[in-house]
């Protein structure tokens, strides 16, 4: 895979240079990356001598593809990625993104791909031999169980992600969106109250279901409300107890669950809304979502 060129290659990975001098001893995503999970002995350095050298992925060019015989995953070391999947009239569609820390390619272990895998922005991923991880995960069992709960948590968010798609408003699906990702960043130990969105607002509304239109309509609503803080992709949640309750009536992510009095108790900031508009309460935006069109 070491490549020097940035394109796409015909078995669907992307061409890549290795990045030299690599260590996962420096690494910022350590504490939440693979050797975390064991002790410093053997096992540790035996799982760290799997891992190859951060690689550069460009931005648009595929790292793996749907259907491809699998033989590596991969850690996200920095930047973003997008997983697509194909539909029966050729189209894709996007079926999750990923960040930092995050595993790519797991699924692998049922012998192929199942998305593709295209970088949102210029990335770095640490690659690792599939049939070796799976050779030193049934000797080591913690390693097994780390592996086992990354696909466990995958699919519990592909079962949430379904409900949301399929029971939730517009509003309620965009607000869960933005809790998740906060929730993600603050399991990294970033700020879960300010962060970028790596993916364009039309990637964010072909995930959740709806048009560019109304994913640019809904973030300036509740901007005007002073729910959240927009600067082009940057976002600043102000109100999170605004934002659950606009999820009231929905199922909400399991880690963002809030008793009705705690919301009632809740104190609104005192943010300034947007010059020459007032800020409509929260029941005023809930009501109104009936009647956005996806």
């Amino acid at each position: 895979m070491n490549n020097p060129a940035n394109v796409d290659r015909p078995g669907g990975e992307a061409s890549s240079a290795g990045l030299p001098g690599a260590s996962c001893a420096m690494c910022f995503h350590r504490r939440t990356c693979l050797p975390a999970v064991l002790a410093e002995d053997s096992a540790s350095l035996s799982l760290q001598r799997l891992v190859g050298a951060p690689m550069r992925v460009a931005k648009g060019a595929r790292l793996l593809r749907s259907g491809q015989a699998a033989n590596r995953v991969y850690v996200l070391h920095n930047g973003a990625f997008k997983s697509l999947v194909g539909l029966a009239d050729g189209r894709q569609r996007i079926v999750g993104f990923h960040e930092a820390g995050d595993w790519l390619g797991l699924e692998g272990m049922s012998g192929i791909y199942r998305a593709d895998l295209v970088a949102l922005e210029p990335s770095q991923v640490c690659e690792l031999d599939l049939r070796q991880l799976e050779s030193l995960a049934a000797r080591v069992p913690a390693l097994q169980r780390h592996l086992c709960r990354a696909m466990a948590q995958a699919l519990v968010h592909a079962q949430g992600q379904q409900f949301a798609l399929g029971s939730m408003h517009v509003r309620e699906r965009l607000v869960r969106f933005l809790l998740e990702l906060s929730r993600r960043y603050a399991q990294r130990g970033l700020s879960p109250d300010e962060f970028t969105l790596r993916m364009s607002r039309e990637d964010i509304g072909e995930y959740l279901g709806f048009r560019l239109e109304t994913v640019s309509r809904v973030f300036t609503e509740l901007h005007r409300a002073g729910i959240i803080g927009l600067a082009r992709r940057r976002v600043r949640l102000l109100d999170r107890a605004a934002l659950l309750e606009i999820l009231d009536g929905a199922a909400r992510p399991e880690h963002e669950h809030a008793p009705a009095a705690a919301l009632a108790r809740a104190t609104p900031h005192t943010i300034m809304p947007a010059r020459g508009v007032e800020r409509p309460p929260v029941q005023a935006l809930v009501r109104r979502e009936v009647a956005m069109p996806a």
